[in-house]
């Protein structure tokens, strides 16, 4: 580790690879650590989210680990690939200084997961939630660190370790009234550049999960992006009618 943190932890070993993440779809043009990017907002109905809250329930999880599975059940599928590192975010405030901290502490983690199409999503499902809860513990470890220490092949205009990220948010809408009365509430705004390849990002609501489809549209095109999201819908409601179901029939029924 640098001098100056001798007492940080190793990296998490979950996170170990010696190949980077792969890309969801072949490249169309040159990479670069930023490019033009688009957006999808859509939605995931009300059905679905809570037939995919039961299946955390029962399997001792959380709705982020689902579709963190979910997400990699899909990604392995059009890839091919059994070996995918997907980026999540983590808050990062893990003292009492940091939680009274102003400003952002976010870090974002690699976490390994192996969508094989013979394992059953259940069995996906708990690798999920063990490497997130890894992940949970040691989410003060700086990517930068992770990078040093994990050596991933470094190629010309490609994120090292991450090209892909999930992640699910659980707050209330931001709300604020001051003191004069006056009212500030959030306003989301749609990127319109790409840092990373392909991303999801969940939002709970009452009357389902509001989603929010980023990618590279060097990449990809809105109606692929589309259609991975109906396959992400239909894997979630297959495995969360059967979880013992393989990730190949969970794929095959989205793909449908």
């Amino acid at each position: 580790a640098p001098a100056s943190a001798p007492d940080r932890p190793d990296p998490p070993t979950a996170t170990r690879a010696d190949h980077g993440p792969p890309s969801p779809a072949p490249a169309r043009a040159a990479r670069t650590s930023s490019a033009p990017g688009a957006a999808l907002r859509t939605t995931v109905d009300a059905a679905t989210a809570d037939a995919a809250r039961e299946l955390a329930r029962t399997g001792r999880a959380t709705l982020h680990m689902v579709g963190l599975a979910a997400f990699a059940t899909v990604l392995g599928a059009a890839t091919g690939r059994r070996d995918l590192l997907v980026g999540v975010a983590f808050a990062g405030r893990t003292s009492v200084a940091a939680e009274r901290s102003v400003g952002c502490h976010v870090n974002t983690l690699p976490l390994r997961l192996r969508p094989a199409p013979d394992r059953t999503f259940a069995s996906l499902l708990a690798e999920a939630r063990r490497v997130t809860l890894f992940a949970a513990a040691h989410q003060d470890v700086p990517f930068d660190l992770l990078v040093e220490r994990l050596r991933p092949t470094r190629r010309p205009r490609r994120n090292p370790l991450v090209q892909v990220a999930f992640g699910v948010q659980n707050a209330p809408p931001a709300r604020h009234r001051s003191a004069a009365g006056v009212e500030f509430s959030g306003v989301e705004l749609t990127p319109d550049t790409a840092r990373l390849d392909l991303t999801l990002w969940l939002d709970e609501r009452r009357d389902g999960l509001a989603a929010l489809w980023t990618y590279r549209t060097d990449l990809f095109d809105h109606d692929g992006v589309v259609t991975w999201h109906r396959r992400f819908g239909a894997v979630l409601r297959t495995a969360a009618a059967d979880p013992r179901r393989s990730l190949a029939d969970c794929a095959d029924t989205a793909g449908e």
